[in-house]
């Protein structure tokens, strides 16, 4: 019975070191799976992620915790956190193809923003904004100017230039380069002797415009950046009888729209339809310069002269003059816009008919003259057109905001467009049955 025990007690000694080794294999295997859960995201422990080999007695026999040595060395406390090299290690990523991989990024941010760069395009087109060189400035009146500007370098915009003119209301946008804004303005027709690709703005300085105030400040050579061109309104082929109200600048979509008819449209004079242009300004001189006070009070004394007379009952020594209305001042010049205004009636005489109409002078397109020009077009049409087939009349307006809203009504967004609204102002209040009306 001794000796069976003292055989148990050996049996279990010869084993215990075997015990002690599988149980430092198991420690080791679970400490390894613990430091691959602490290097992974999102993963935090206090321990080491590799600690060293436990030496003496194991817990898995006596339960007991295993004292944490005092002495811990430099690269225990640094293998808790694992460096960048043992990352890309990991995932299998060495730096040199890291520094590749950044420099291809870095090239291809480059060409993308070479590709959107605004400034890049040297065709005029109405994705990106092109420059053209500001050739020279010419002043119309004390607010307003004419600029003429080329393209950089020449002879690249005439084709997109010329095409634009063929379909009918266009602009391009103009941007303020320091406030990164950009406005609309629509080009006057060239000249005869101008390059096909000139492009001429009409710009009345505005007190709190920052585009119109950039354009009248820069110099001759300046670079001016324009997008477009922007198709507003497509004339119609069938179009017979255009009446266009402009108002101020609003000029310049209505010397286009003449343009676009007589020169690209028309084979003959004698086939083309009828313009008639009603122009109102605030100032006379954005109509006529050089004209003075003391002349108008001229025109003014002999007519009060006369209606004093009539008032007496006697007719009275009276010029001329006062039999008549106020006549124009001998001395008045034209501006060189009216001049093109007038050149262009003479050209097309019977055809292209244009009226002033000057606030200073108390003049305005009020209701009662829009119902007139409307009657005497109906009456030329019952006289003229008695056995032709009815064809479009159009009716444009053109000006500031507050312009076309009182004639016409405000246009509307919608979807994110700007649609025309329906019909209001003045020309709501007439009957329009057979004419189109569109807001500029």
């Amino acid at each position: 019975m001794r000796s069976l025990h003292w055989t148990r007690r050996c049996y279990q000694s010869s084993q215990l070191p075997c015990a002690i080794t599988n149980s430092r294999k198991l420690l080791s295997l679970r400490v390894q799976r613990h430091a691959s859960r602490q290097s992974s995201p999102g993963f935090s422990a206090s321990g080491p992620a590799n600690p060293r080999p436990f030496k003496g007695k194991s817990p898995a026999f006596d339960g007991s915790k295993p004292s944490e040595s005092p002495h811990k060395s430099v690269e225990e406390d640094t293998s808790a956190k694992p460096s960048s090299n043992n990352i890309l290690n990991r995932l299998r990523i060495r730096p040199g193809k890291v520094i590749l991989f950044s420099i291809l990024g870095y090239l291809g941010y480059k060409v993308y923003t070479w590709q959107t760069d605004p400034y890049r395009s040297l065709i005029l087109n109405s994705k990106f904004f092109t420059p053209f060189i500001l050739e020279k400035r010419e002043k119309v009146s004390s607010t307003s100017a004419i600029l003429n500007l080329l393209s950089v370098p020449p002879g690249q915009n005439t084709e997109n230039v010329t095409e634009a003119w063929k379909k009918g209301v266009w602009s391009v946008q103009v941007m303020q380069p320091e406030l990164q804004i950009a406005r609309s303005y629509s080009p006057l027709p060239p000249p005869e002797d101008a390059e096909p690709e000139q492009l001429r703005l009409f710009v009345r300085q505005e007190p709190q415009g920052e585009v119109s105030t950039f354009l009248h400040k820069i110099n001759r050579g300046t670079l001016v950046h324009l997008r477009g061109p922007h198709l507003e309104y497509e004339i119609p082929q069938d179009v017979d009888d255009v009446l266009f109200i402009a108002g101020g600048t609003g000029i310049a979509p209505a010397l286009q729209l003449a343009h676009t008819l007589f020169k690209h449209r028309i084979s003959s004079l004698e086939d083309g339809p009828r313009l008639r242009i009603l122009w109102a300004n605030r100032r006379r001189e954005d109509s006529f310069k050089g004209l003075k006070a003391q002349h108008s009070q001229e025109a003014v004394i002999p007519r009060l002269r006369g209606l004093a007379a009539r008032w007496q009952g006697s007719a009275g020594p009276q010029s001329k003059e006062a039999q008549e209305d106020v006549p124009a001042p001998t001395n008045q010049s034209q501006t060189a816009l009216v001049e093109e205004v007038e050149s262009l009636k003479i050209k097309y005489a019977g055809k292209v008919n244009i009226d002033y109409f000057v606030d200073e002078d108390n003049s305005y397109i009020t209701e009662t003259v829009l119902r007139n020009h409307l009657t005497s077009i109906e009456h030329s049409l019952e006289q003229t057109a008695e056995d032709q087939p009815t064809r479009k009349r159009v009716i444009l307006i053109s000006g500031p905001e507050g312009f076309v809203n009182f004639y016409a009504g405000p246009k509307f967004m919608k979807g994110g467009k700007e649609v025309q609204g329906p019909l209001r102002g003045i020309l709501g209040k007439i009957d329009l049955r057979g004419w189109d009306v569109w807001k500029l």
